[in-house]
C-alpha cells in the first residue's frame, strides 16, 4: 500500500485542498514535502496551479466524463478525453488530474462570474510583472531610529528599557523579564507589498497587513495594556484578566481580556470592521454611538463620521469568518467582493496605483487565490469576468 505521502490520490486531495484554502497544518506541512522531494512534483504542483493551465481545465469540463475517466484509470484502460495540454508522464499524474478535475477544482480556483463569458480575455496587460508581497515591516524605536526588519539577520537587534527585541524566522519577538522602570513605545509599520507577525511582549499575537500600523510599549505594566493600530491587523490577545487589553484606533477603542480578532480600519474603506473569532471585545466608538459587545461569529460594523451625521455602530453575523482572516492565512478570498473592494486588496498588496477610466460594472466576484501569485496572473483570471484590464508601469487601468 502506498504511503500516504506518495498516494496520488492523497496528493490529489492535498492539492484540491490547499487551492481551496482548506488543509490543517499537518496537511500543509505533508503537501509541502511532497513538492520538495522531486523537479517532477514541483513542475506538476505548477502546473495544477498556472491560471492558463486552470482555464483550459475549465474548458474540458464540459467534454469530459469524469465517472467514466476514473473507472478506466482504475481498471488500467486508457482515459479517452479532450482535455489538452494535460501532459501524461506517469500514473499518479494521472490520478491527480482525474481528481482534481472531479472535484472541479478548476472552477472554483478560477474566480466565477455571474455571466457565462468565461473565455473573454479583453483588455491589455503590459509584458512586464509586478511579484507579489512578502514579509517585511519597518520598526521605529523609541528614540525614532527605525529599522527595516526584512533586511535584518536573525538574533538580537536592539534593547528598549531593558526588553530585548529579536528576530527568529521573520518574527519580531519582545523579552521583558529584565525590564526596567519607564515607558518606551515602539511601532510597527508595514508599507504597501509588506506583511508581518510580531509577538508582544504579554505575549499576544499580531499579524499586520499590507499598509497597517501598530504602536505599543516595550513592556506592559500597570492595569492595562493599551496598543494603537491603523490599517488591518488580526490580533491573538494573551488572557490576563487582571489586566485589559486595550486597542486604539482614530475611530473606536476596544477592551478584550483574552481573545482572537480582526480589525479592519483602512482609510479607504467606508466603515471599520471588527470581527471576533473567539472571547469577548467591548467596542467604544469615539463620536456618540453607544458602546457594543461582541460575541464569537460576529461583525461589528462603524461607520466614520462626516459633517452631516455621527457614527452609527451596528452588529452583523458573520457566518464564514476565515473569509475575514484569508489574508492571514496567505490568501485572497473574493467572495461577495466587488470589483471597488477587490482593487483596494491589489492596490495594497502589490503597490501599485489604480486608475479607474470611466464607471467600470461594479461586477461581483466569487473565489480564492494565493497571495504568493504575481499580479499578471492574477489580472489574467480577472479578464475573464468583464473587466478590461491594462497595467503600465506601476499603475492598473480598470476600464
Amino acid at each position: 500500500m502506498a504511503s500516504s505521502s506518495n498516494d496520488p490520490f492523497i496528493i490529489a486531495a492535498f492539492i484540491s485542498g490547499s487551492q481551496q484554502g482548506t488543509l490543517t497544518a499537518d496537511e500543509q506541512e505533508k503537501l509541502d514535502a511532497w513538492i520538495a522531494a522531486s523537479d517532477e512534483n514541483r513542475q506538476l504542483w505548477m502546473e495544477l496551479n498556472n491560471p492558463e493551465i486552470q482555464q483550459q481545465n475549465v474548458r474540458a469540463m464540459g467534454r469530459f466524463d469524469e465517472t467514466a475517466g476514473l473507472e478506466r484509470f482504475l481498471s488500467n484502460k486508457p482515459v479517452k478525453s479532450n482535455v489538452h495540454r494535460m501532459r501524461v508522464l506517469h500514473t499518479w499524474k494521472w490520478a491527480a488530474a482525474v481528481l482534481v478535475l472531479a472535484l472541479g477544482v478548476s472552477t472554483y480556483f478560477l474566480l466565477t462570474h455571474r455571466t457565462q463569458n468565461a473565455d473573454r480575455f479583453g483588455g491589455k496587460l503590459a509584458q512586464q510583472d509586478i511579484p507579489p508581497g512578502k514579509n517585511g515591516a519597518i520598526l521605529t524605536l523609541a528614540d525614532g531610529t527605525q529599522l527595516v526588519l526584512d533586511s535584518l539577520g536573525e538574533g538580537k537587534i536592539a534593547t528598549q528599557n531593558g526588553t530585548q527585541i529579536s528576530l527568529n524566522n521573520n518574527e519580531l519577538k519582545y523579552d521583558a523579564t529584565a525590564a526596567t522602570d519607564g515607558v518606551a513605545h515602539n511601532t510597527i509599520t508595514t508599507p504597501k507589498g509588506r506583511q508581518y507577525h510580531v509577538i508582544l511582549p504579554d505575549g499576544t499575537e499580531v499579524w499586520l497587513n499590507a499598509a497597517s500600523s501598530i504602536q505599543y510599549p516595550v513592556a506592559f505594566k500597570g492595569r492595562e495594556r493599551r496598543v494603537k493600530i491603523s490599517g488591518e491587523v488580526y490580533l491573538e490577545v494573551a488572557a490576563k484578566s487582571w489586566q485589559p487589553f486595550i486597542i486604539e484606533t482614530d475611530q473606536m477603542k476596544l477592551e478584550v481580556l483574552g481573545t482572537s480578532f480582526n480589525v479592519n480600519t483602512y482609510d479607504d474603506e467606508k466603515t471599520i470592521r471588527t470581527t471576533l473569532l473567539t472571547g469577548a471585545v467591548k467596542i467604544t466608538p469615539m463620536h456618540a454611538a453607544q458602546p457594543k459587545v461582541l460575541v464569537p461569529g460576529q461583525t461589528a460594523v462603524l461607520s466614520k463620521p462626516d459633517a452631516s451625521e455621527g457614527a452609527t455602530l451596528t452588529i452583523t453575523e458573520t457566518p464564514d469568518p476565515d473569509k475575514i482572516i484569508a489574508w492571514k492565512n496567505g490568501l485572497f478570498n473574493f467572495d461577495g467582493m466587488d470589483l471597488y473592494s477587490v482593487m483596494r486588496q491589489l492596490e495594497r498588496w502589490y503597490n501599485i496605483d489604480i486608475q479607474y477610466v470611466g464607471k467600470p460594472e461594479n461586477v461581483i466576484f466569487k473565489g480564492k487565490m494565493h497571495r504568493n501569485t504575481n499580479l499578471s496572473d492574477v489580472l489574467k483570471v480577472l479578464e475573464t469576468m468583464d473587466v478590461n484590464l491594462e497595467l503600465k508601469g506601476n499603475i492598473l487601468y480598470v476600464k
